[in-house]
């Protein structure tokens, strides 16, 4: 029937847009609802992916088998949606303190194939990086919107898509039929799934879940294009406090330059005001940041704010409502859903096919028997 699928998902954010996609490739039949408003985290997020992470510089959680998985699902899609939206991009990590500095010069062994340890500054002009860095060579970006767009247009021609404003007073859930499981308006389901970011915070079924909402915003600056560090700028990501990413034009859908002077910087972090309007606080945290790491002249061209799906645990949430069997959510991947998303996508597809167990770290049923 035209208005029956086996998975019903909510919100075409990263955590549904992949999952919806992942569900369709093995053969289900999918219907995504999105209000595109409450997605907004996902369409402005810098996209970064980073296998070693925070002030102790350690590897991301599950970091090989999340990059092994990224690095191959990412260019696929490129080639099969004929769009580019990631790049593989090295990260130039400059040290914070001369301990930090002290500690990867006296543990040399630390540095992989993924990480390059520079015996001397890599940017000379313009960087405070007096005490050297790392260079991550397996990071990257993914350009959200575009990548989303691309989903997007995907799901219409699968007929796996439709604007609407989720109601929960509409949904129902069938515990005794077989085939009408779950019921929304004029469609039916065997199964609903929740991917709606910050906003399942207030799902009245899982607002037991320990999601912490956490605002971010982000800067959208010019440089001089004449300034010679520019053109080296593109060729990295710069991570010292703030994050600077390339951000490139695009026409129709395609990127149409390799150079850019537009960057992207960011990000803030705020678990009180979730708002979604820019603050002057966020902007002048984020300049000092930036300026404290560049020396370079800029013009802000837009200030953006959105609300990341963050948790307590600061590990994604997924799994089955103990109550409700035809019920799960898949969310809280907060600013690392680029890196996990697509891997976590996949081991909840086997664990929605064959009940195959999630890592015990991202069960929901412990949080929902409190």
């Amino acid at each position: 029937m035209k208005n029956e699928f086996d998975y019903l998902i909510i919100g075409q954010g990263l955590a549904g847009s992949i999952l919806a996609y992942t569900l369709l490739e093995k053969g289900k039949k999918v219907m995504v609802l999105d209000e595109p408003k409450l997605q907004n985290c996902s369409r402005i997020a810098a996209g970064i992916c980073n296998p070693i992470t925070g002030r102790n510089l350690v590897r991301t959680w599950k970091s090989k088998e999340l990059f092994t998985f990224l690095n191959d699902f990412y260019p696929k899609l490129e080639k099969q949606f004929n769009q580019k939206f990631f790049f593989q991009t090295p990260i130039y990590r400059p040290f914070q303190t001369l301990e930090q500095q002290q500690d990867w010069s006296a543990q040399e062994d630390k540095a992989t194939e993924e990480v390059i340890y520079p015996k001397n500054r890599f940017l000379e002009e313009n960087v405070n990086d007096p005490l050297g860095g790392l260079l991550i060579k397996n990071g990257g970006h993914l350009r959200t919107d575009v990548f989303l767009e691309a989903i997007k247009k995907y799901l219409i021609a699968k007929n796996a898509y439709q604007e609407r404003l989720f109601d929960f007073d509409e949904l129902i859930l069938n515990k005794d039929s077989e085939n009408e499981k779950v019921a929304y308006q004029d469609i039916k389901a065997n199964h609903i799934i929740f991917c709606r970011g910050a906003a399942d915070k207030t799902n009245p079924f899982f607002k037991k879940l320990p999601i912490l909402p956490a605002k971010g915003e982000i800067l959208h600056i010019d440089f001089d294009k004449d300034e010679k560090i520019i053109k080296k700028l593109n060729q990295i990501i710069l991570n010292k406090g703030c994050w600077l990413v390339p951000y490139h034009n695009y026409l129709n859908g395609k990127a149409i330059e390799t150079f850019t002077t537009t960057f992207r910087t960011g990000s803030t972090y705020n678990h009180d005001d979730w708002t979604l309007e820019s603050t002057q606080e966020a902007k002048d945290e984020i300049e000092t940041k930036l300026q404290a790491v560049l020396n370079l002249s800029y013009k802000i061209t837009k200030q953006e704010a959105g609300i990341r799906p963050s948790t307590r645990t600061r590990y994604p949430l997924m799994g089955t409502h103990k109550d409700y069997p035809q019920m799960s959510i898949f969310n809280g991947f907060g600013a690392k859903g680029v890196s996990m998303i697509p891997y976590f996508a996949s081991e909840f597809a086997e664990y929605l096919f064959t009940g195959k167990e999630l890592d015990k770290i991202l069960r929901i049923n412990k949080w929902l028997l409190k």
